[in-house]
């Protein structure tokens, strides 16, 4: 999703030990076939991203298609949630991206989504759901924020999380086109190439930056054990990234994530000028060439109990063009102790990774339109 990528090429051999070479050491593990991807369901039209909600009586998954629509999905069966088709325009990197669910839903019943209008403006609504829980009530939606993007079709940003300090996140491109070339992604004065959040107790406290220096961060999570951020940014020609941050940095010091003087790790000539503002500079912690994929889909830390215990804390991420899915871990205070691994090589359009009610892994598959659990063989 942070471009309209060609296919990669599958096949690993020289392309790893290049990858290795150039300081990412992509290992095929022996327990790689140890596990697989069980499908959960399908025939759905462009999804994009999977979630739950532990605090829906009904414990469902809910599937967002970039067309605008929202299902719920239980059992393999599925039931329209929420159709805000003529509000979104879908196309391209163009369309309803997310959604998240209020802390406290089970009383407010509201839940949040981001996407882009039919102007192309990126934006985040608010809905409230019927007494039963069982779809959106139309007639509810309050707009929260509205960034202009009409210039540019793609660089959308597009996850809205709570994180673990209640407030709510939203990531938001850098406004499109090559190197950025408006320099939003450095200037505090715009919303593109943010992590901004908001209190949705006080909405008159407004947005605050609580990242800059973003390319394209379209997928990003808290570890629901320690709240750690794993934010995932999407590259342009050479690298893709994957950054993370302590759950007590939140809502500190703003983050210079280092777009568009830096691609990954490397400075990449877009920007001769000095870096703005005081953010503490973040390099990422896992950086992967475009050898073996152009589009980094960031994912989760699997906290859950069906797949073997050495697995959990391990955060698991992909790639949309190669398909690839891949793992580390990092621990405070120790960092990066176990580099990316090899999970499996799909060959899946991966756009998005979800969590279960009970830490379980999903994947996304925009291609064949379905929806994948991580499992064991």
């Amino acid at each position: 999703m942070g471009y309209a990528p060609r296919r990669m090429s599958r096949r690993l051999g020289v392309v790893g030990v290049l990858v290795a070479a150039l300081g990412l050491a992509l290992v095929v593990p022996s327990t790689a076939s140890a596990l697989r991807l069980k499908r959960v369901a399908g025939s759905f039209s462009s999804p994009v991203h999977v979630t739950s909600n532990s605090r829906d009586p009904g414990g469902m998954l809910y599937v967002v298609e970039q067309r605008g629509v929202i299902w719920r999905l239980r059992r393999g069966t599925k039931t329209r949630f929420l159709d805000m088709q003529h509000l979104v325009s879908f196309g391209g990197e163009r369309g309803l991206f997310s959604i998240a669910f209020s802390p406290r839903y089970r009383s407010d019943r509201l839940f949040y989504v981001n996407y882009t209008d039919n102007g192309g403006d990126v934006r985040v609504a608010r809905f409230r759901t019927n007494s039963r829980f069982t779809r959106a009530m139309g007639r509810t939606r309050r707009m929260l924020l509205d960034v202009e993007h009409s210039t540019h079709s793609n660089h959308n940003g597009g996850q809205v999380v709570f994180g673990p300090n209640g407030r709510l996140y939203v990531s938001v491109g850098d406004g499109g086109g090559s190197c950025d070339p408006d320099e939003n992604a450095q200037d505090l004065s715009s919303r593109k190439g943010k992590l901004l959040s908001i209190d949705p107790r006080n909405l008159r406290g407004g947005w605050r930056i609580e990242g800059y220096g973003l390319r394209n961060p379209w997928r990003y999570a808290f570890d629901r054990a320690n709240g750690r951020l794993y934010l995932a940014d999407v590259g342009q020609g050479q690298w893709e990234e994957v950054n993370t941050l302590r759950a007590g940095g939140l809502g500190g010091r703003r983050e210079n994530y280092l777009w568009d003087h830096y691609e990954g790790r490397r400075l990449n000539g877009c920007d001769p000028g000095p870096l703005r503002g005081r953010g503490a500079h973040v390099r990422p912690i896992s950086v992967y060439s475009h050898s073996v994929g152009c589009s980094v889909t960031g994912g989760h830390v699997y906290r859950g109990r069906r797949l073997p215990a050495r697995l959990r804390g391990w955060y698991f991420f992909g790639d949309f063009c190669s398909g690839r899915i891949w793992r580390l871990k990092f621990v405070q205070g120790r960092g990066l102790v176990r580099k990316p691994r090899l999970v499996r090589d799909t060959g899946l359009s991966v756009t998005s990774f979800g969590e279960g009610k009970f830490g379980e892994l999903f994947v996304v598959d925009r291609g064949s339109g379905r929806i994948y659990r991580i499992a064991r063989s």
